[in-house]
């Protein structure tokens, strides 16, 4: 991201001004935010602060202890994955502790050793680590102990002060990033940049926001197929459906194609590869498909899906944490577009489907946008302009090139 550009800059500049603008005549507003700032501070810094005298603290001994809050879901925490393989190459004797909003995955994305460790779900007490950092869209530095970082791993020091100059170019943002989020995601497609765009920026790490590095050979090994009787098959995998951490309350998400498109596409499929399994995943937000050969819907822990992935011939999918997670992956993913940004969401290895009927509208009314139309539609007009043959078209030529 060139910040240096005066374009950006002035962007940025007026983005930050957007959450104050209805403060400036109005005391009520001001006050809301205030108390929102406050009560930040309270519940995450001073409670915690509290509590960390009342509990254990990682061993005290001659290594970095890292804490990373990855948050989200299974494909955020994909995307953190850049950010914590770049600060592993600078700090190749630290120990990482990963706590995640999406239980099991930290599992799906590394191997556990004396390097590597998960922490349970709840809340772990970052204060009690000597560095704590916190990613989504951004990347945030929550806590960091000068005195044991100059101790264990001094060379660190200059590029924590390059992060802290550039976070604080974004503090707005960063000081409550869980209610301007969106906000500032709407800011980075505007801007053009790829999904890891501004996590490789504020972390000072400048890492290729677009590379695919491969999963640990151990979390993608073939022999965890047997288990799911696919040992040797030839196929497909399908998903449909979001983040089981998401309320759906019996709504159909806006981001997932028609189920009797679903179901034509697989009829087609088996017309022209009957030899070939359609094996659909998911978990508690998606529904069950029974057209599928096998379904796994709720029958898998997100430890399985990297070797489930990797061995499919193709993954057919809408945008969503299982194609983030194919980023280190051998496989390719049909991603069809909806309401998301193909460009920031994207990746150069996967066949990404949009109709661009009226753009991208993520983001734009709060968590509310993941089952409503921002323009009042009852579905996704730029996924109902994908036909069941379109997807059919774009499938059959990867399923070709895989079969050669």
């Amino acid at each position: 991201m060139k910040l240096d550009d005066d374009k950006t800059r002035l962007s940025l500049a007026a983005l930050q001004q957007l959450p104050r603008m209805y403060g400036r005549d109005c005391r009520v507003v001001r006050w809301a935010f205030a108390y929102r700032l406050l009560r930040n501070k309270i519940w995450w810094q001073w409670r915690r602060r509290l509590l960390s005298y009342l509990k254990k603290s990682p061993p005290q001994d001659d290594r970095l202890h890292v804490f990373w809050h990855l948050r989200g879901g299974l494909g955020d925490c994909a995307v953190a994955r850049l950010a914590v393989l770049a600060l592993r190459e600078k700090l190749p004797q630290a120990v990482f502790y990963f706590h995640t909003d999406s239980p099991g995955a930290a599992a799906a994305l590394f191997e556990q050793d004396e390097r590597n460790i998960f922490l349970p779900s709840g809340q772990p007490l970052w204060y009690k680590y000597d560095v704590a950092f916190e990613t989504c869209q951004s990347f945030k530095t929550v806590h960091a102990n000068r005195k044991r970082i100059a101790q264990t791993a001094p060379e660190f020091l200059p590029l924590l002060d390059k992060m802290t100059v550039r976070q604080n170019e974004f503090a707005v943002f960063l000081e409550d990033n869980y209610l301007l989020e969106d906000l500032l995601g709407r800011f980075l497609v505007q801007q053009k940049l790829p999904r890891a765009g501004l996590l490789s920026y504020l972390s000072a790490l400048d890492f290729d926001p677009l590379s695919v590095p491969a999963l640990p050979a151990a979390l993608t090994d073939a022999s965890r197929l047997a288990r799911f009787g696919l040992d040797g098959k030839k196929y497909i995998t399908l998903h449909d459906g979001i983040d089981a951490t998401f309320s759906l309350r019996g709504q159909r998400p806006l981001k997932c194609w028609a189920l009797a498109n679903w179901r034509e596409l697989a009829a087609l499929l088996k017309a022209r590869y009957p030899d070939i399994l359609l094996v659909q995943l998911g978990g508690k937000n998606s529904p069950v498909f029974d057209f599928a050969d096998i379904s796994l819907v709720g029958q898998t822990q997100l430890a399985d899906l990297p070797a489930l992935l990797n061995a499919s011939l193709l993954h057919i999918d809408g945008e969503s944490g299982l194609v983030q997670l194919s980023r280190g992956l051998q496989n390719r993913c049909l991603v069809l577009f909806g309401p998301t940004d193909k460009a920031f969401f994207g990746l150069d290895k996967n066949i990404n489907l949009k109709e661009d009927v009226c753009g991208s509208c993520m983001w734009l009314l709060g968590t509310s946008w993941h089952t409503r139309c921002a323009l009042g539609y009852p579905s996704c007009r730029n996924l109902d302009a994908l036909t069941a043959q379109k997807v059919f078209a774009a499938a059959a030529d990867a399923l070709e090139a895989r079969l050669k």
